[in-house]
């Protein structure tokens, strides 16, 4: 169920909300959070059976927008700015309207209809599942035990299969991308590289800069390629994108996963967000992703281990032939540009972790120096693990 609320201000429990001049949505002075009541009311507009008193939790992110935990049952997505959510709100709907259970269910989403700004969504409303863990945590775990002697992970499989169905609805309106669709993607992965190359130092620089060619050969080959045809994609797949929780609801002991997170690549800006893409995208984040799931699983084993490496390169074939056997339509997925999309998501890695998270650097580091062969010119050391520090609870 949807509902829309009207107004420059509006009242949501007890608080009156508004936009800043910066789009920020703002309760008063704050940002809504857990506690305030905000989320609750929300989840009642969309779902009347919430109680009035249902207790309100917080999802301990960093994240643009706030989540909130409802009664144990409901997650309410509140935008941190105007116009935040409309993307993943309508790609769930579409989802949940063709009955996909790849993705959380959505429950229904509360729209703001402003004076000056127009209709957006202020809150997307879905399930919410208990004892579930992401993906960088459970998919690291279960790589680090099979590395010591435990069983092989059957998941990447499983989300070939998701992934396949998800851009099997997403794809049933694809269009035919430009003509100039292929030099764009080379001008925009060529401008990933360089960038990366200008903030490049130390050991992982002289890795980059050894390997610079072979990821710059890979990245013009996009250019010609086909323009092939384009849809509203994930556009931030990776393995922390997919929610595993215990039990499928059908008696089973299988784990269920759920992709999340519809808002789009959070490095680009809002309209290039917003526009379609080809399928090869999501599928090269999530292949590059498996990489970067083997470096930090060698952080947690604290040595190179190459077995890792091995595990991923198992880990893509089986994610790939599952995908190919379950997308609907197979004119979705040109694989001709994978090698260039995977060679611009580790340097967009690289970039991603200049200027947010440094300790990073380590895993699209681990993941270029195993995927590109070194021209040698510059010296270089083999590449270790960083230290491993476990996050205390």
């Amino acid at each position: 169920m949807n509902s829309i609320l009207q107004g420059e201000r509006i009242v949501v429990g007890d608080h009156a909300l508004l936009v800043d001049a910066d789009g920020r949505v703002l309760a008063g002075e704050a940002r809504p959070a857990a506690g305030d009541g905000i989320a609750r009311a929300v989840a009642r507009l969309v779902d009347d059976t919430v109680e009035a008193d249902a207790p309100e939790r917080a999802i301990t992110v960093d994240q643009t927008n706030t989540s909130v935990i409802v009664g144990e049952r409901l997650i309410v997505k509140l935008v941190g700015r105007w116009s935040a959510a409309d993307r993943a709100s309508a790609l769930l709907e579409r989802l949940a309207a063709a009955g996909s259970d790849d993705v959380d269910r959505f429950v229904g989403r509360v729209e703001w209809r402003h004076p000056s700004l127009g209709t957006s969504t202020l809150a997307v409303v879905t399930e919410y599942l208990p004892g579930a863990v992401d993906g960088w945590t459970w998919a690291v775990d279960d790589v680090v035990a099979a590395l010591e002697g435990g069983p092989e992970p059957a998941w990447p499989a499983i989300l070939g299969e998701r992934v396949a169905r998800i851009h099997g609805v997403l794809g049933e309106e694809a269009v035919h991308s430009e003509a100039e669709a292929p030099a764009a993607r080379a001008d925009r992965a060529s401008t990933a590289l360089r960038s990366a190359l200008r903030l490049a130092s130390g050991e992982a620089g002289a890795r980059l800069r050894n390997r610079h060619e072979s990821l710059a050969r890979d990245i013009r080959s996009l250019g010609s390629t086909a323009p092939g045809v384009e849809f509203p994609i994930h556009g931030d797949l990776h393995v922390g994108q997919v929610l595993r929780s215990p039990g499928t609801g059908d008696g089973t002991d299988a784990p269920r996963y759920t992709v999340i997170d519809f808002d789009g690549d959070p490095q680009l800006a809002v309209d290039e967000r917003e526009a379609p893409d080809a399928a090869a995208r999501d599928i090269a984040h999530m292949l590059v992703s498996f990489d970067l799931v083997a470096a930090v699983a060698q952080k947690r084993m604290q040595r190179a281990d190459a077995r890792a490496f091995a595990w991923s390169d198992r880990a893509r074939r089986d994610f790939l032939d599952a995908y190919r056997a379950h997308v609907p339509n197979g004119e979705l997925l040109d694989e001709a540009l994978l090698p260039g999309f995977e060679a611009e998501q580790l340097v967009a890695e690289l970039r991603y972790a200049d200027r947010f998270l440094p300790v990073w650097v380590y895993a699209p580091d681990a993941a270029i120096t195993y995927r590109h062969p070194s021209t040698n010119e510059h010296p270089e050391e083999p590449w270790t693990p960083p230290p491993f520090e476990p996050t205390s609870s």
